[in-house]
């Protein structure tokens, strides 16, 4: 089987698409023939985006699969071979009016109604999709995001007199303003891997956070930064799934998430769970984690048993047999 994985323009502050199916691609090396096209030009404004369309459109025969964010290529494929992922739909939670009203017919109604499958990572991202692009929830197939087998569990001793917290995101819906309300006067250090603006480093410094931040980082020093932490703190508003909470399981360190879809869901048990909208619940969520050594070992406990449900091999496979479906379908 031949298929063609087309990919947005690469963005070296984002890679969370790039690498979950660079994992897929890995695991069906020697049953998948897998191609992969960059796009020129990033999606900002209505000229890249058309000048994109254009050149997609020289790809006429084909099984192609569109690995997100830029889900209008689909205008410009094949539509009886061309599968979409759609990760989430944050880009309309940012946005109003005449804006939004725009983005969600380019991003989202056009391309449900000229794929032939939808896939997505989680039945709450499923739900909102069929909500809003008011489509055949049948056509929208959920498969999970795999963790990443090169994350190994490295025993660490939890630093009792100021754990390393890994926070990951610094984009609205990660709610890092919120979470250093919440973690002020705690002592702990808090990790950043994101982009910090200036609002949020005046507010690490005015509530005196003892941390530290990078962005731009390849998958092999994210990976280090979990090995290096003590928890992982992800009091998200708004994820399509979550994979900071999967990959902390992974790693063999307590997770705190927010209880709310799909973190609730993909955490399954494992997760301390918070409400994001709170700074008490959050607060309290560090302090268990920091003062309670049997709630940290149980935790990561869980959290070995719940990887299991996303093994790469196994999501892998789910793609490939959408792929033999619709061959099969063409033929």
């Amino acid at each position: 089987m031949e298929i063609t994985f087309i990919f947005r323009k690469r963005n070296t502050t984002f890679f969370s698409i790039e690498k979950v199916f660079g994992l897929i691609n890995n695991e069906l090396s020697g049953r998948a023939n897998i191609k992969s096209i960059e796009l020129p030009f990033s999606s900002k404004g209505i000229l890249h985006i058309c000048l994109n369309l254009l050149y997609l459109l020289r790809f006429k025969k084909g099984l192609f699969h569109i690995t997100g964010d830029v889900h209008y290529a689909v205008l410009a494929l094949p539509q009886n071979t061309t599968v979409l992922t759609i990760h989430d739909l944050v880009f309309l939670e940012s946005h109003s009016g005449i804006k939004k009203y725009f983005l969600t017919w380019l991003y989202l109604k056009l391309p449900v109604s000229r794929a032939k499958y939808i896939t997505t990572i989680s039945e709450k991202s499923k739900k909102e999709i069929t909500l809003n692009a008011k489509c055949d929830p049948d056509k929208i197939i959920v498969i999970p995001d795999p963790v990443d087998a090169s994350i190994k569990f490295e025993e660490k001793p939890f630093n009792e007199i100021a754990p390393r917290f890994l926070f990951v995101g610094s984009k609205p819906n990660k709610n890092l303003e919120r979470t250093i309300q919440a973690i002020a006067g705690l002592d702990l250090q808090l990790r950043i891997i994101g982009k910090l603006n200036s609002t949020q480093e005046e507010l690490l410094q005015l509530h005196g956070i003892n941390f530290s931040s990078d962005h731009a980082i390849s998958n092999e020093q994210l990976i280090q930064e979990y090995i290096d932490c003590d928890a992982i703190l992800f009091p998200s508003t708004y994820e399509g799934f979550g994979l900071p909470v999967i990959e902390g399981f992974k790693s063999g360190r307590p997770v705190i998430a927010s209880n709310i879809a799909p973190m609730n869901d993909i955490s399954a048990g494992a997760a301390l769970l918070v409400d994001p909208n709170s700074v008490d619940s959050i607060r309290e969520g560090v302090i268990s984690v920091m003062t309670d050594e049997k709630l940290r070992a149980e935790m990561v406990a869980k959290g070995f048993e719940v990887i299991t449900n996303y093994d790469s091999q196994k999501i892998a496979s789910s793609y490939l047999a959408l792929w033999n479906n619709i061959v099969s379908d063409n033929r």
